[in-house]
């Protein structure tokens, strides 16, 4: 438990400073809480919700508004092996400015890439991260 807690601090203590400019995807099998975030998990069952919480650092959130996407990676698809399956435009309050969380349940297995975009520039990636579905 003070392994957690430390863990847990120091992720706050970096994303308080401005030591870590990177945007963030973590996953996990249950609502994602601060006692439970860094219960990371990439593998889930056809069915199951698949949390997920999109963390933006302050020197990035210059935005209100985000774009996520999921594609389904399969040689099998159109457009290089990648598939859209889903999209949605979140708009983000002022007491969670900094991060998104929500879940999606897929129907399909196989591999899934997140990825999240600011609204204001869709051409560039904020953040992804994988997600295999079995």
């Amino acid at each position: 438990m003070k392994k957690l807690l430390l863990i847990f601090s120091l992720l706050v203590l970096l994303f308080t400073t401005g030591c870590s400019e990177q945007a963030y995807i973590v996953f996990n099998k249950q609502p994602i809480t601060r006692e439970n975030i860094l219960n990371a998990s990439y593998l889930f069952a056809k069915g199951e919700r698949v949390y997920y919480i999109v963390t933006i650092p302050p020197k990035k959130a210059i935005t209100k508004k985000l774009l996520i996407q999921v594609y389904k990676r399969d040689n099998k698809e159109m457009r290089y092996g990648y598939k859209l399956v889903y999209g949605k435009n979140v708009f983000l309050n002022e007491d969670e400015q900094y991060y998104y969380t929500d879940y999606y349940v897929f129907a399909d297995s196989g591999l899934y890439e997140f990825k999240a975009y600011s609204a204001d520039n869709p051409t560039k990636e904020l953040a992804s991260n994988i997600v295999y579905v079995e």
